[in-house]
């Protein structure tokens, strides 16, 4: 589900870089930020300005403040949201987009905003237990005009496998084969997107000693879950864009593979500066837009006019020297604020799910017709126990006329009294809609209430005591509640932030069932607890002592487990699902 479309201009950004070692020596400064929004490029005479939503300081940390933390506000309000970082080679772009990523001071963009993301989303974990976030990373690069993922393992010397554009039923683009990782904290995602970056397409120009040769894009799909039925999820998709150098062959003095490489990377440039031309220039929405020219526009086809709230970072050098690629960067800017995109916010709810719904209504149509045929049963029961009462009124009158014994006439009231109460309680059960609490002998009433834990403490490293309330089959809350006790043992048991420190590594922890409270009285004569712990061979059950009439149990059950050799599926799946299903039961006999 979504919400109607809101219309958002994508935000330009104008970075300029300070001169350098790789600038003429006594070349002219030609670039000048004339305040927060506007820059002056030119000589006195000959001088023009440009305006922007920010020009922006030198130091990373008003970069980040300027575009990466509202991108944060944005996702986690559910929208797609885009960084796209574009200039001539040598003018900043991956300094900005990544700089230092070890230094805290130097680190661009993307490591302060993957840690603002996870921050974030502890702060609303903590304010909502119901909520669960998930992230994932995938990081693909367009390298002479060929998808390859940045993330799968290189064998040296063999060229990577190409992947391929798909779009869906929605016409949404997506890039097949690209691997999906998921991630459960902040430095295993910086140490993914360092590993992907290390895998890009890199060569030395005279402009620039590490010139990236493909245009690189990290993709961050982030899903906002509830556990309950009444709130809807929230889904979005936070891309960041490092575009490769624009250069002019004489400037940047390539050849050989560096010249073949520099006409794909102007080519899709090229492509990309004609996308937004006809963006800007179009009137009325019916204007071609050349999306599907080359690869790079086509991936980025959501962030120009579509569901996505979209950035631009534009980066140029200072000096006269680059004046004709610094005029050109600053025109490409100004296009594409011009372009309004339709973002809304991505919505999903399980309520209202068709197929849920069709499913649901099936099961119950199903259950009402099982209960319609054994309230028939029963009826039919009623009818044949009413002609046994008869019958035996008609025999103990028989008996009496012929002087049966007292003690025989007193036996069969005693077997007709059971056989009554036995009716009453199969009609009472049928009227709740309890039917599984009948069988085929004399029927009894009882209580169950059920609950479920994840390993989610244990592999924190914490020690957690547990009150958990006790839900009917049918998913309503009792007033019953259980208390248990998880905790991890062993030598090396310590706190951590991260699961996934765990992986290939043994846990051992302990499981106390201390007790239970509330069961209704009238079911309190005799009360257990069923525990099921889930194996791949399938379930594995055991259970506590009896305890006999008291509404708060006490059953002090302790179990030992261990798990060896935990693989990252074993970690992720043990710490979102239950392993642990707990069963309470109580009888009124």
């Amino acid at each position: 589900m979504t919400e109607q479309n809101e219309g958002n201009r994508v935000q330009v950004a104008l970075r300029i870089r300070p001169v350098m070692k790789l600038d003429k020596d006594g070349d002219k400064i030609v670039v000048r930020a004339c305040d927060s929004s506007t820059v002056a490029i030119g000589s006195e005479r000959d001088m023009r300005t440009y305006s922007f939503d920010h020009v922006l300081a030198t130091d990373q940390h008003s970069v980040f403040e300027a575009i990466g933390r509202p991108m944060v506000v944005e996702a986690y309000k559910g929208f797609n949201v885009c960084l796209f970082a574009y200039g001539q080679t040598g003018s900043g772009k991956t300094y900005s987009l990544l700089g230092d990523m070890n230094n805290s001071e130097l680190c661009g963009i993307t490591p302060r905003l993957v840690r603002q993301l996870f921050d974030e989303a502890q702060r609303l974990v903590e304010e909502d237990p119901d909520l669960a976030i998930k992230m994932s990373l995938s990081m693909i690069e367009v390298y002479m005009e060929k998808l390859r993922d940045l993330l799968v393992v290189r064998q040296h010397g063999q060229e990577p496998e190409p992947l391929e554009i798909h779009e869906d039923s929605n016409h949404h683009v997506y890039v097949k084969g690209a691997s999906v990782h998921p991630v459960l904290g902040f430095e295993r995602m910086m140490e993914l997107i360092s590993s992907g970056n290390a895998n890009r397409q890199m060569a030395e120009t005279k402009m620039n000693e590490t010139s990236s040769r493909s245009h690189a894009i990290i993709q961050i799909n982030m899903l906002q879950e509830y556990r309950s039925t009444d709130k809807r999820d929230l889904k979005c998709t936070i891309s960041l864009v490092d575009l490769a150098g624009s250069e002019r062959q004489g400037k940047a003095d390539s050849s050989g593979q560096n010249f073949e490489e520099a006409k794909k990377i102007n080519y899709s440039l090229l492509m990309l500066g004609r996308t937004l031309n006809s963006f800007s220039e179009r009137k009325g929405g019916d204007a071609f837009i050349p999306l599907r020219e080359s690869k790079l526009t086509r991936l980025l086809s959501e962030s120009f006019g579509g569901n996505s709230k979209t950035w631009m970072l534009a980066t140029v050098a200072p000096t006269a020297y680059n004046l004709v690629e610094t005029v050109s960067t600053l025109d490409y800017a100004k296009n594409a604020m011009a372009i309004t995109n339709k973002a809304h916010i991505n919505k999903t709810t399980k309520v209202l799910d068709l197929r849920l719904l069709k499913a649901l209504t099936a099961s119950l149509e199903n259950r009402l017709d099982k209960i319609v045929s054994e309230r028939r049963q029963k009826e039919l029961l009623v009818l044949k126990l009413e002609k046994n009462k008869n019958a035996l009124k008609l025999a103990v009158e028989i008996a009496r006329s012929q002087n049966t014994s007292n003690n025989g006439v007193q036996n069969t009231f005693q077997r007709l009294a059971l056989v009554n109460h036995d009716l009453k309680r199969r009609i009472e059960a049928s009227s709740q809609d309890m039917v599984w609490a009948l069988d085929n002998e004399v029927s009894y009433l009882f209580f169950k209430g059920r609950c479920g834990i994840s390993l989610e403490s244990i592999f924190l490293g914490a020690r957690r005591a547990f009150c958990c309330a006790l839900e009917a089959d049918k998913g309503s809350l009792t007033s019953a509640k259980l208390h248990i006790q998880l905790f991890p043992i062993g030598p090396d048991v310590q706190e951590r932030e991260d699961p996934v420190e765990l992986v290939n590594k043994d846990i051992s922890f302990c499981l106390h069932v201390v007790g239970a409270e509330g069961i209704p009285s009238e079911f309190s004569t005799h009360t257990f607890c069923q525990i099921k712990l889930r194996c791949d061979q399938g379930d594995h059950c055991f259970r506590t002592s009896i305890t006999e009439n008291t509404c708060n149990p006490k059953w002090g059950l302790v179990k030992q487990f261990e798990i060896p050799k935990l693989s990252r599926e074993v970690v992720s799946d043990l710490f979102s699902k239950h392993l642990f299903t707990f069963e309470v039961y109580g009888f009124s006999v």
